[in-house]
């Protein structure tokens, strides 16, 4: 299973609601930490890490670049 890259996650919470952040992803365990670049003024000037349970989230990686001409 691939454990680090960039994509989405979709986190469920138990009373029905989702929740939706992409970034870098690294999977550690059963929990998932997405970590959010937060720009300003256009520049990138901090990050946010979120850690969510791997039970409750679904996640869809981004393509690689090695990955879409063939090199794995």
């Amino acid at each position: 299973m691939k454990t680090l890259g960039s994509g989405k996650v979709i986190f469920y919470s138990p009373d029905g609601k989702s929740l939706q952040l992409s970034g870098e992803i690294d999977v550690r365990g059963e929990r998932v930490s997405v970590t959010e670049i937060i720009y300003f003024n256009g520049q990138p000037n901090g990050a946010r890490e979120t850690n969510l349970p791997l039970a409750q989230s679904v996640i869809y990686w981004d393509a690689e670049v090695y990955e879409q001409i063939g090199f794995e």
